[in-house]
C-alpha cells in the first residue's frame, strides 16, 4: 500500500477498475484501524464502557473472525467448519459475556 495514495479510490496498477476500487477502501480502513489501536495497553483494548457493550479487543476479533468467514464463503465456496466455528464463533457472534467466559476478550 503506498500511503501517499491512501485517500485516494482509485485505479491500482494490476486491478480490473471495480477491484481497484474496493483494494483503495479496504487499503485506508486497514490503515485508520491499525492508527487507531496501535499503542492501546492491553487493559485500552480490553476496557468494557458498560456490561452489554464489546470491547475494542472482541471488535478487531470480530473483523478478523469476519475476514474468515468470508474468505470461505468467498474463495472456497463453504461455510465454516466445526473447528472454524469452534475458535471464530465468538467472535463471530460478539457476545461479550460468552466471550469473557471463554477467555476471548478479557
Amino acid at each position: 500500500m503506498v500511503k501517499k495514495n491512501l485517500y485516494l479510490i482509485g485505479d491500482i496498477s494490476g486491478f480490473t477498475p471495480q477491484i481497484a476500487r474496493l483494494v483503495s477502501m479496504m487499503n485506508y480502513v486497514r490503515h485508520t484501524t491499525l492508527s487507531a489501536v496501535e499503542d492501546l495497553t492491553v487493559n485500552e483494548l480490553d476496557y468494557l464502557n458498560a456490561p452489554e457493550s464489546n470491547s475494542i479487543g472482541s471488535l478487531l476479533l470480530h473483523i478478523a473472525a469476519a475476514e474468515v468467514g468470508y474468505q470461505a464463503a468467498t474463495f472456497d465456496k463453504r461455510e465454516l467448519n466445526d473447528e472454524e466455528k469452534h475458535e471464530w464463533g465468538t467472535a463471530l457472534a460478539l457476545n461479550a459475556l460468552v466471550g469473557v467466559r471463554e477467555g476471548l476478550c478479557g
